[in-house]
Protein backbone atom coordinates (compact mmCIF):
# COMPACT_ATOMS: atom_id res chain seq x y z
CA UNK A 1 0.00 0.00 0.00
CA UNK A 2 2.74 2.81 0.66
CA UNK A 3 4.38 1.61 -2.58
CA UNK A 4 1.29 3.18 -4.18
CA UNK A 5 1.02 6.24 -2.28
CA UNK A 6 4.65 6.77 -3.06
CA UNK A 7 3.87 6.22 -6.61
CA UNK A 8 0.99 8.81 -6.99
CA UNK A 9 2.76 11.28 -5.12
CA UNK A 10 5.87 10.48 -8.03
CA UNK A 11 3.41 11.18 -10.51
CA UNK A 12 1.85 13.75 -9.11
CA UNK A 13 4.84 16.12 -8.31
CA UNK A 14 6.48 14.73 -12.02
CA UNK A 15 3.15 15.82 -13.50
CA UNK A 16 2.97 19.38 -11.45
CA UNK A 17 6.79 19.58 -12.34
CA UNK A 18 6.13 19.10 -16.19
CA UNK A 19 3.46 21.67 -16.46
CA UNK A 20 4.92 24.12 -13.85
CA UNK A 21 7.96 24.45 -16.86
CA UNK A 22 5.60 24.07 -19.76
CA UNK A 23 5.69 27.59 -20.55
CA UNK A 24 8.43 30.75 -20.51
CA UNK A 25 8.63 32.32 -17.01
CA UNK A 26 8.72 36.12 -16.34
CA UNK A 27 11.95 36.10 -14.52
CA UNK A 28 12.06 39.90 -13.35
CA UNK A 29 11.72 41.01 -10.03
CA UNK A 30 9.26 38.84 -7.42
CA UNK A 31 8.37 36.47 -9.94
CA UNK A 32 11.82 35.12 -10.56
CA UNK A 33 11.74 34.45 -6.64
CA UNK A 34 8.53 32.80 -7.38
CA UNK A 35 9.01 30.94 -10.14
CA UNK A 36 12.70 29.30 -8.54
CA UNK A 37 10.39 28.72 -5.25
CA UNK A 38 8.12 27.01 -6.93
CA UNK A 39 10.46 25.11 -9.02
CA UNK A 40 12.47 23.92 -6.33
CA UNK A 41 9.08 23.02 -4.70
CA UNK A 42 8.44 20.54 -7.77
CA UNK A 43 12.02 19.43 -8.26
CA UNK A 44 12.70 18.34 -4.35
CA UNK A 45 9.20 16.80 -3.99
CA UNK A 46 9.72 14.98 -6.78
CA UNK A 47 13.47 13.85 -5.49
CA UNK A 48 12.13 12.90 -2.44
CA UNK A 49 9.29 11.08 -3.07
CA UNK A 50 10.74 9.21 -5.70
CA UNK A 51 13.55 8.34 -3.76
CA UNK A 52 10.91 7.10 -1.19
CA UNK A 53 9.35 4.96 -4.01
CA UNK A 54 12.69 3.51 -4.87
CA UNK A 55 13.33 2.59 -1.56
CA UNK A 56 10.08 0.81 -0.86
CA UNK A 57 9.71 -0.95 -3.90
CA UNK A 58 13.45 -2.28 -3.56
CA UNK A 59 12.47 -3.56 0.25
CA UNK A 60 9.40 -5.52 -1.00
CA UNK A 61 11.37 -7.14 -3.87
CA UNK A 62 9.88 -5.03 -6.76
CA UNK A 63 13.13 -4.71 -8.68
CA UNK A 64 14.33 -8.57 -8.40
CA UNK A 65 14.40 -8.17 -11.97
CA UNK A 66 17.29 -6.24 -12.56
CA UNK A 67 20.19 -8.00 -10.96
CA UNK A 68 20.31 -10.71 -8.08
CA UNK A 69 19.52 -9.54 -4.60
CA UNK A 70 22.75 -7.73 -3.10
CA UNK A 71 24.66 -4.27 -1.88
CA UNK A 72 25.51 -4.07 -5.81
CA UNK A 73 21.59 -3.98 -7.16
CA UNK A 74 20.49 -1.61 -4.28
CA UNK A 75 23.47 0.61 -5.46
CA UNK A 76 22.76 0.32 -8.82
CA UNK A 77 19.08 1.42 -8.14
CA UNK A 78 19.53 3.93 -6.08
CA UNK A 79 22.33 5.54 -8.11
CA UNK A 80 20.02 5.07 -10.91
CA UNK A 81 17.68 7.49 -8.72
CA UNK A 82 20.36 10.11 -8.30
CA UNK A 83 21.31 11.09 -12.13
CA UNK A 84 17.59 10.80 -13.21
CA UNK A 85 16.19 12.95 -10.12
CA UNK A 86 19.21 15.00 -10.75
CA UNK A 87 18.38 14.84 -14.70
CA UNK A 88 14.91 16.08 -14.38
CA UNK A 89 15.12 18.55 -12.25
CA UNK A 90 18.24 20.16 -13.97
CA UNK A 91 16.61 19.73 -17.43
CA UNK A 92 13.81 21.54 -15.39
CA UNK A 93 16.31 24.57 -14.55
CA UNK A 94 18.12 24.55 -17.67
CA UNK A 95 14.50 25.10 -19.92
CA UNK A 96 14.02 28.49 -19.31
CA UNK A 97 17.05 29.33 -17.60
CA UNK A 98 20.62 29.54 -19.12
CA UNK A 99 23.23 31.67 -19.86
CA UNK A 100 25.43 32.30 -22.55
CA UNK A 101 28.75 32.49 -20.92
CA UNK A 102 28.36 29.68 -19.05
CA UNK A 103 31.24 26.39 -19.24
CA UNK A 104 28.41 23.64 -19.00
CA UNK A 105 28.28 21.86 -21.90
CA UNK A 106 25.76 22.76 -24.50
CA UNK A 107 24.05 19.68 -24.67
CA UNK A 108 22.34 20.03 -21.73
CA UNK A 109 20.72 22.96 -23.11
CA UNK A 110 19.42 21.10 -26.09
CA UNK A 111 18.20 18.32 -23.93
CA UNK A 112 16.59 20.65 -21.34
CA UNK A 113 14.47 22.82 -24.46
CA UNK A 114 13.72 19.10 -25.99
CA UNK A 115 11.78 18.48 -22.73
CA UNK A 116 13.98 16.42 -20.87
CA UNK A 117 12.87 16.56 -17.89
CA UNK A 118 9.39 14.83 -19.23
CA UNK A 119 11.01 11.80 -21.46
CA UNK A 120 13.92 11.44 -19.86
CA UNK A 121 12.28 10.44 -16.38
CA UNK A 122 9.41 8.17 -18.29
CA UNK A 123 12.29 5.67 -19.37
CA UNK A 124 12.89 5.09 -14.78
CA UNK A 125 9.08 5.59 -14.32
CA UNK A 126 7.15 3.13 -16.34
CA UNK A 127 9.81 0.06 -14.41
CA UNK A 128 9.11 1.53 -11.45
CA UNK A 129 5.13 1.78 -11.53
CA UNK A 130 4.82 -1.62 -13.42
CA UNK A 131 6.88 -3.50 -10.61
CA UNK A 132 4.22 -1.90 -7.77
CA UNK A 133 2.06 -5.24 -7.79
CA UNK A 134 3.28 -7.43 -4.95
CA UNK A 135 3.33 -10.46 -7.59
CA UNK A 136 6.19 -8.23 -9.98
CA UNK A 137 5.51 -7.49 -13.63
CA UNK A 138 3.92 -10.49 -15.08
CA UNK A 139 2.33 -9.45 -18.72
CA UNK A 140 4.91 -7.07 -19.82
CA UNK A 141 8.47 -8.97 -20.85
CA UNK A 142 11.54 -8.38 -18.22
CA UNK A 143 13.03 -7.26 -21.62
CA UNK A 144 11.36 -4.13 -22.06
CA UNK A 145 11.43 -3.40 -18.41
CA UNK A 146 15.06 -3.75 -18.21
CA UNK A 147 15.53 -1.81 -21.81
CA UNK A 148 13.83 1.30 -20.09
CA UNK A 149 15.71 0.95 -17.12
CA UNK A 150 19.05 0.81 -18.57
CA UNK A 151 17.98 3.51 -21.21
CA UNK A 152 17.17 5.81 -18.20
CA UNK A 153 20.36 4.91 -16.70
CA UNK A 154 22.55 5.89 -19.41
CA UNK A 155 20.97 9.07 -20.02
CA UNK A 156 20.81 10.11 -16.53
CA UNK A 157 24.42 9.10 -16.35
CA UNK A 158 25.43 11.38 -19.46
CA UNK A 159 23.54 14.12 -18.04
CA UNK A 160 24.93 13.75 -14.84
CA UNK A 161 28.25 13.62 -15.90
CA UNK A 162 27.85 16.84 -18.21
CA UNK A 163 26.36 18.67 -14.68
CA UNK A 164 30.05 17.10 -13.06
CA UNK A 165 31.76 18.43 -16.06
CA UNK A 166 30.33 21.78 -16.12
CA UNK A 167 30.65 22.05 -12.44
CA UNK A 168 34.19 21.92 -12.26
CA UNK A 169 35.04 24.10 -15.20
CA UNK A 170 32.62 26.39 -13.09
CA UNK A 171 34.23 26.00 -10.04
CA UNK A 172 37.74 26.70 -11.26
CA UNK A 173 36.82 29.93 -13.43
CA UNK A 174 35.13 31.28 -9.92
CA UNK A 175 38.86 30.26 -8.08
CA UNK A 176 40.67 32.12 -11.10
CA UNK A 177 38.19 34.77 -10.87
CA UNK A 178 38.70 35.16 -6.86
CA UNK A 179 42.71 34.63 -7.62
CA UNK A 180 42.91 37.26 -9.74
CA UNK A 181 40.79 39.55 -7.98
CA UNK A 182 42.33 39.21 -4.46
CA UNK A 183 46.04 40.18 -6.23
CA UNK A 184 44.58 42.95 -7.36
CA UNK A 185 43.39 44.13 -4.42
CA UNK A 186 47.03 42.71 -2.75
CA UNK A 187 48.81 44.77 -5.61
CA UNK A 188 46.70 48.19 -4.73
CA UNK A 189 46.80 47.67 -1.37
CA UNK A 190 50.74 47.48 -1.31
CA UNK A 191 51.20 50.20 -3.78
CA UNK A 192 49.15 52.31 -1.55
CA UNK A 193 51.10 51.67 1.49
CA UNK A 194 53.95 52.48 -0.29
CA UNK A 195 52.86 55.74 -1.45
CA UNK A 196 51.49 56.58 1.89
CA UNK A 197 55.16 56.01 3.70
CA UNK A 198 56.57 57.67 1.01
CA UNK A 199 54.36 60.99 1.31
CA UNK A 200 55.27 60.86 5.15
CA UNK A 201 57.54 63.76 6.17
CA UNK A 202 60.16 64.12 9.30
CA UNK A 203 57.80 66.40 10.83
CA UNK A 204 54.80 63.92 10.57
CA UNK A 205 53.72 62.27 13.39
CA UNK A 206 55.96 58.77 13.85
CA UNK A 207 53.41 56.66 15.23
CA UNK A 208 51.91 56.64 11.29
CA UNK A 209 54.51 54.48 10.55
CA UNK A 210 54.54 52.20 13.32
CA UNK A 211 52.15 49.81 11.44
CA UNK A 212 54.19 49.53 8.27
CA UNK A 213 57.04 48.34 10.66
CA UNK A 214 55.75 45.11 11.73
CA UNK A 215 57.48 41.91 11.21
CA UNK A 216 54.77 40.35 8.85
CA UNK A 217 54.70 43.15 6.43
CA UNK A 218 56.26 42.74 3.23
CA UNK A 219 59.80 43.52 3.62
CA UNK A 220 59.58 46.54 0.71
CA UNK A 221 56.96 48.04 2.94
CA UNK A 222 59.14 47.31 6.46
CA UNK A 223 62.44 48.35 5.00
CA UNK A 224 60.36 51.72 3.57
CA UNK A 225 58.69 52.54 6.84
CA UNK A 226 61.79 51.89 8.91
CA UNK A 227 63.51 54.10 6.95
CA UNK A 228 61.39 56.81 7.13
CA UNK A 229 60.80 56.30 11.32
CA UNK A 230 64.92 56.47 11.47
CA UNK A 231 64.56 59.58 9.39
CA UNK A 232 63.04 61.34 12.00
CA UNK A 233 65.87 62.96 14.28
CA UNK A 234 64.78 61.91 17.54
CA UNK A 235 62.93 59.04 16.42
CA UNK A 236 63.95 56.78 19.43
CA UNK A 237 62.68 59.17 21.85
CA UNK A 238 59.10 60.24 19.92
CA UNK A 239 59.11 56.03 20.52
CA UNK A 240 59.61 56.24 23.50
CA UNK A 241 57.10 58.79 24.27
CA UNK A 242 54.26 57.21 22.59
CA UNK A 243 54.94 54.03 24.91
CA UNK A 244 54.45 56.22 27.66
CA UNK A 245 51.27 57.17 26.38
CA UNK A 246 47.91 55.49 27.03
CA UNK A 247 46.46 55.97 24.13
CA UNK A 248 50.14 55.30 21.73
CA UNK A 249 51.59 52.22 23.46
CA UNK A 250 50.23 49.20 21.61
CA UNK A 251 51.03 51.17 17.95
CA UNK A 252 54.86 51.16 19.94
CA UNK A 253 54.19 46.71 19.80
CA UNK A 254 54.21 46.78 16.30
CA UNK A 255 57.96 48.57 15.89
CA UNK A 256 59.48 46.71 18.99
CA UNK A 257 57.96 43.12 17.63
CA UNK A 258 61.55 42.39 15.34
CA UNK A 259 62.76 45.63 15.56
CA UNK A 260 65.81 47.07 17.90
CA UNK A 261 65.95 50.14 19.76
CA UNK A 262 69.27 51.72 20.96
CA UNK A 263 68.49 52.08 24.06
CA UNK A 264 66.64 48.96 25.44
CA UNK A 265 67.17 50.15 29.33
CA UNK A 266 65.31 52.96 28.63
CA UNK A 267 62.34 50.83 27.46
CA UNK A 268 61.92 48.02 29.86
CA UNK A 269 60.45 50.44 32.43
CA UNK A 270 57.87 52.08 30.21
CA UNK A 271 56.97 48.58 28.39
CA UNK A 272 56.15 47.15 32.28
CA UNK A 273 53.72 49.90 33.26
CA UNK A 274 52.32 49.55 29.53
CA UNK A 275 51.29 45.99 30.23
CA UNK A 276 49.49 47.14 33.55
CA UNK A 277 47.41 49.38 30.78
CA UNK A 278 46.59 46.51 28.59
CA UNK A 279 45.11 44.58 31.22
CA UNK A 280 43.41 47.63 32.82
CA UNK A 281 42.02 47.75 29.56
CA UNK A 282 41.27 44.50 29.12
CA UNK A 283 39.11 44.21 32.16
CA UNK A 284 36.94 47.39 31.74
CA UNK A 285 36.34 45.70 27.81
CA UNK A 286 35.12 42.70 29.45
CA UNK A 287 32.85 44.08 31.95
CA UNK A 288 31.44 46.46 28.92
CA UNK A 289 31.37 44.55 26.31
CA UNK A 290 28.35 43.01 24.64
CA UNK A 291 30.13 40.99 21.93
CA UNK A 292 32.68 38.60 22.97
CA UNK A 293 34.14 36.08 20.65
CA UNK A 294 37.66 34.13 20.90
CA UNK A 295 39.57 36.71 18.53
CA UNK A 296 38.20 39.50 20.87
CA UNK A 297 41.59 40.54 21.74
CA UNK A 298 43.82 39.53 18.85
CA UNK A 299 44.23 42.81 18.02
CA UNK A 300 45.84 44.05 20.93
CA UNK A 301 49.32 43.90 20.24
CA UNK A 302 49.54 40.93 23.29
CA UNK A 303 51.76 38.16 20.83
CA UNK A 304 53.80 41.02 19.63
CA UNK A 305 54.73 42.15 23.51
CA UNK A 306 55.81 38.73 24.35
CA UNK A 307 58.00 38.13 21.10
CA UNK A 308 59.45 41.64 22.07
CA UNK A 309 59.76 40.69 25.91
CA UNK A 310 61.83 37.91 24.62
CA UNK A 311 64.10 39.20 21.72
CA UNK A 312 65.18 42.75 23.71
CA UNK A 313 63.67 43.34 26.89
CA UNK A 314 64.74 40.59 28.88
CA UNK A 315 67.46 40.57 32.15
CA UNK A 316 67.77 44.67 31.65
CA UNK A 317 66.87 45.34 35.75
CA UNK A 318 62.73 44.61 35.22
CA UNK A 319 60.63 41.59 36.35
CA UNK A 320 58.17 41.46 33.65
CA UNK A 321 56.33 37.92 35.00
CA UNK A 322 54.55 39.48 37.83
CA UNK A 323 53.00 42.30 34.97
CA UNK A 324 52.24 38.88 32.54
CA UNK A 325 50.83 37.29 35.32
CA UNK A 326 48.26 39.85 35.69
CA UNK A 327 47.45 40.04 32.53
CA UNK A 328 46.73 36.34 32.00
CA UNK A 329 44.29 36.98 35.09
CA UNK A 330 42.31 39.96 33.09
CA UNK A 331 41.47 37.58 30.82
CA UNK A 332 39.30 35.88 32.91
CA UNK A 333 38.24 38.94 34.72
CA UNK A 334 34.38 39.22 35.13
CA UNK A 335 32.66 39.33 32.24
CA UNK A 336 28.82 39.45 31.34
CA UNK A 337 27.00 36.05 32.35
CA UNK A 338 26.29 35.12 28.65
CA UNK A 339 29.91 35.08 27.71
CA UNK A 340 31.19 32.77 30.24
CA UNK A 341 32.61 29.96 28.26
CA UNK A 342 34.12 31.84 25.85
CA UNK A 343 37.87 31.37 26.08
CA UNK A 344 40.01 34.13 23.89
CA UNK A 345 42.86 32.60 21.56
CA UNK A 346 45.41 35.05 22.94
CA UNK A 347 45.17 33.37 26.05
CA UNK A 348 47.13 30.07 24.87
CA UNK A 349 50.26 32.58 24.25
CA UNK A 350 50.40 34.45 27.64
CA UNK A 351 50.63 30.97 29.35
CA UNK A 352 53.09 29.80 27.10
CA UNK A 353 54.93 33.22 27.93
CA UNK A 354 54.03 32.21 31.82
CA UNK A 355 55.18 28.44 31.74
CA UNK A 356 58.42 29.41 29.86
CA UNK A 357 59.53 31.97 32.28
CA UNK A 358 58.11 30.34 35.80
CA UNK A 359 60.50 30.68 38.49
Amino acid sequence: MLAYLFAVLTAVFFIGLTWFTASKPSLVGENAMGYGLGLFFWGAGFALVSLLLTITLNVRGGFDWIAPAGSIRTLLILFAWLVVALTTFFCAVFKWEWHSNTLYPAFLREVAVRQGQFWIPLFWLVPCFLSLPASGPSLIPLTFLKVSFGLALVLGTVFAGGLLVGYVRESDRLSEANRAYHAEREDTWHRQNLETIAAQKTDDPIINLLGYSSRYQPDDIRQAALAKIKAHPNWEAEILALLQSEWGYREVYYFLDGNPVEHPDQFVGPLNQSIGWLSASIRADLKDSNNLQHWSFDSYGIDRLLRALDQQFLNRGVDFYPAVLQLRQALDAPRPERFKGVRFSITASVDQWLARHRK
